[in-house]
C-alpha cells in the first residue's frame, strides 16, 4: 500500500527548481530573524556602556540593511512557496478529472455527481495551503528551532534544561492531535461531500422541485446535510480548541520558570541583563516554532485524512481492456452478436438483468427490442456501448469477441440517439461537432449533417445560427429540436451500428413526423437497434426481439409475431393495434 505521507509529498518532485529557488530565500529570512535577538542584546548591554552613542549609528545602519534583505527575502519566498500551491492544486485537479472521466459507467452508478464535484473542488484545495506555505512555514520552523537551541545553548546550558522538556512534550501533543485529526477529517469532507450531493441533485431537479412545491422538503433534506456536517466540525473544533488551550499553558509555565531561574543567575552575575533577554526571546521562538511544527502535523494528518478518497480516485485503474489492437485499427462492417450473454448490476446483484440472452444481428438489419420496462432492452444497449461487461457469455462484433477489440475503436463505429438528448450547455455546433473526438471538424460537415437530420431550416431561425447556446442540457430548445440535433451527431459520426432508444416516443405527432424523416435517412444502410414501444416504429423492423425478465422469449418478423396470440409480443402491442383499428 502507498504511503500516504510520501504520496502527498511526490507531488512536489515537478516543481523541485521553483521550491529550491523558495527555500533558498526561506534559508536567508532564517539567518536574519535568528539575529534579531543577539542584536537586541548587544544594544542593551552596550547602552550603558558607550554613552557618547558613536557606535548607534553604524549599528542602526547594518540593522536597516539586513531588515531590507529580509524583505525581499521575504517577499520571493511567500511568492515561490503560494504560486507553488496553486500550480499544484490545478495539477491535481486536471489529475483527478482525468482519473473521473475514464471511469466506467458503473462508477457513477454508485458515486452522485455533486459528492464527485465536491471532491473535484473543496477536497482538493485543502492540498495548496498545507503542501507547500504550511510545508515550508513548518521548514522554517524546524530550522528557526535548531537555529534557536544552539543560540540558548551557547548563552546559558543551565536554562536550556527547562527546553528539554517543554519541545518533546509539546511534540508529542501534537502528535497526538494529529492522529485523531485524521480521522475527524476524513469524516468531515465526507459530510461536506453529503451536502454538495445533495444540492446537485435538487439543484439539477429544480423544475420538479417547483412542479410539486418541494422547496420546503429540499431544504429540509440540505439542512439535515449539513447538521451532520456541522455536528463533525464542532466536534473537530472542540478537540483543536482543547489542545490550544493545553499548549498555552504548558508554554506559559515553562516561560514562568525561564524568568525565575534566569533572575537568580543575574543575581549570581553567571549571566547579564541583555543575555536573558535574549534568552527569553530564543525561548518565546522556541516555542513558538514547535507549536508551529505542532500545528503543521495536525494540519498536515488533516490533510491526509481529507484527501483519502482523492488519491484512491487518481490511484484507481480504469476498467480493464483486454484489447489487442489499436482503435484506428477497428474497422466494423455492423455484424453483433450475443452469445448466452448473463449479467446483473452490482448494486441489484440478487437480479439478473441479462439471462443467457442470444441472438446475431446482421449488417444493416433493423431490429427491434420490446417488452416490459425492466425487461432488458436499455441493459442490451448498455453492454453493446461497452458500459458493462458480461457476467458469463460474450459480444461479438463481425464475430470478433469483443474482449479482443479495443474498445475505444468499436465504439468509434457506433452512435446513440436516446429518448432525452443529453446535449451540453456550449453551442448548436459545439453539439453536433462532439459526434468527432480526434480531429476539428468544419462548419461545412455539421452545416451537411443538419441538413440530413432535418434541423438546418431552424437552427438558421435563431437569431445567432449555429452558435446559439442551448442552456444547460439543452434547455432553450424544445423536445423535437433536441432530438434532431441528437440526430445530426449521429448523422456526423457516421457510425455502422445505430442505437435509437425509444428515441420518439416522447414528442407529439408533428415532432415525431420530422424527427422520424431525420431518423429514416440516418438508418439507412446502418445496423440499428431500436428499443420501442409505439406500433409505427416497430413495424418497420426486420425483425422483433421481445424480452421478459431479461431473457429473448421471441425472435421474428411483426407480422409473423403478431399471429402468436398466446405469445409476449401479441399481449404488448393488443392495446396499441385496438388503437390503431
Amino acid at each position: 500500500m502507498t504511503n500516504p505521507h510520501l504520496q502527498r509529498l511526490a507531488l512536489l518532485r515537478a516543481f523541485a527548481p521553483r521550491l529550491a529557488l523558495g527555500l533558498m530565500f526561506m534559508a536567508l529570512t532564517v539567518l536574519v530573524e535568528l539575529s534579531y535577538p543577539k542584536a537586541l542584546a548587544y544594544f542593551i548591554d552596550h547602552i550603558g556602556l558607550k554613552s557618547d552613542g558613536s557606535w548607534f549609528g553604524p549599528f542602526a545602519a547594518t540593522v536597516t540593511a539586513v531588515l531590507a534583505l529580509q524583505a525581499v527575502a521575504t517577499t520571493m519566498r511567500y511568492y515561490l512557496f503560494e504560486s507553488t500551491g496553486h500550480l499544484i492544486v490545478a495539477r491535481i485537479r486536471r489529475l483527478l478529472y482525468g482519473a473521473l472521466i475514464q471511469q466506467p459507467v458503473g462508477f457513477y452508478d454508485k458515486h452522485n455527481v455533486g459528492e464527485l464535484t465536491s471532491r473535484l473542488s473543496g477536497d482538493v484545495e485543502i492540498l495548496h495551503d498545507t503542501l507547500t506555505m504550511g510545508l515550508a512555514i513548518s521548514l522554517r520552523s524546524l530550522c528557526v528551532l535548531a537555529g534557536c537551541v544552539v543560540m540558548l545553548l551557547l548563552i546559558s546550558p543551565i536554562l536550556s534544561l527547562i527546553l528539554l522538556v517543554y519541545v518533546p512534550l509539546t511534540l508529542f501533543m501534537g502528535d497526538w492531535l494529529g492522529k485523531h485529526v485524521r480521522r475527524r477529517s476524513r469524516e468531515i469532507r465526507q459530510r461536506q461531500a453529503d451536502c454538495g450531493s445533495v444540492a446537485h441533485e435538487y439543484f439539477s431537479n429544480i423544475r420538479l422541485v417547483h412542479a410539486f412545491n418541494q422547496q420546503r422538503g429540499a431544504g429540509a433534506r440540505y439542512a439535515n446535510a449539513t447538521a451532520h456536517a456541522l455536528t463533525a466540525a464542532i466536534a473537530n473544533t472542540r478537540l483543536l480548541a482543547s489542545f490550544r488551550g493545553v499548549s498555552s499553558f504548558v508554554m506559559y509555565v515553562a516561560l514562568l520558570a525561564t524568568l525565575w531561574l534566569g533572575a537568580r543567575l543575574i543575581g549570581q552575575g553567571s549571566l547579564t541583563v541583555g543575555e536573558l533577554t535574549s534568552f527569553v526571546i530564543y525561548a518565546g521562538m522556541v516555542t513558538s516554532s514547535s507549536g508551529a511544527v505542532s500545528d503543521f502535523w495536525s494540519d498536515w494528518m488533516r490533510t491526509i485524512g481529507a484527501t483519502e478518497r482523492v488519491f484512491e480516485i487518481i490511484g484507481s485503474e480504469p476498467q480493464p481492456q483486454a484489447s489487442q489492437q489499436p482503435a484506428d485499427a477497428v474497422v466494423l462492417r455492423g455484424e453483433l452478436a450475443f452469445r448466452d450473454v448473463g449479467f446483473v448490476y452490482p448494486e441489484r446483484p440478487e437480479k439478473l438483468a441479462l439471462d443467457h440472452v442470444s441472438f446475431a444481428i446482421a449488417a444493416g438489419e433493423n431490429v427491434a427490442l420490446v417488452g416490459a420496462s425492466g425487461a432488458g432492452k436499455s441493459t442490451i444497449a448498455s453492454m453493446i456501448l461497452g458500459f458493462y461487461q458480461p457476467g458469463s457469455g460474450s459480444i461479438a462484433f463481425d464475430g470478433v469477441p469483443a474482449g479482443q477489440l479495443d474498445l475505444a475503436g468499436v465504439r468509434a463505429h457506433i452512435a446513440i440517439v436516446e429518448q432525452e438528448p443529453s446535449l451540453f450547455s456550449g453551442s448548436i455546433f459545439e453539439n453536433i461537432a462532439f459526434a468527432l473526438p480526434d480531429r476539428e471538424v468544419t462548419r461545412e460537415e455539421v452545416v451537411d449533417a443538419a441538413r440530413l437530420a432535418n434541423a438546418h431550416d431552424f437552427i438558421e431561425g435563431f437569431p445567432h445560427g449555429y452558435d446559439t447556446v442551448v442552456g444547460e442540457r439543452g434547455v432553450q430548445l424544445s423536445g423535437g429540436q433536441k432530438q434532431r440535433i441528437a440526430i445530426a451527431r449521429a448523422v456526423l459520426r457516421d457510425p455502422k451500428i445505430l442505437i435509437l432508444d425509444e428515441a420518439t416516443s416522447a414528442l407529439d405527432s408533428a415532432s415525431e413526423q420530422q424527427v422520424q424523416q431525420a431518423l429514416d435517412t440516418l438508418m439507412a444502410g446502418r445496423t440499428t437497434i431500436v428499443i420501442a414501444h409505439r406500433y409505427s416504429t416497430i413495424v418497420k423492423a426486420d425483425r422483433v426481439l421481445v424480452l421478459e425478465h431479461g431473457a429473448v422469449v421471441q425472435s421474428g418478423p411483426h407480422a409473423q409475431l403478431i399471429e402468436q396470440r398466446d405469445g409476449v409480443y401479441f399481449h404488448l402491442m393488443k392495446s396499441q393495434l385496438q388503437f390503431s383499428a
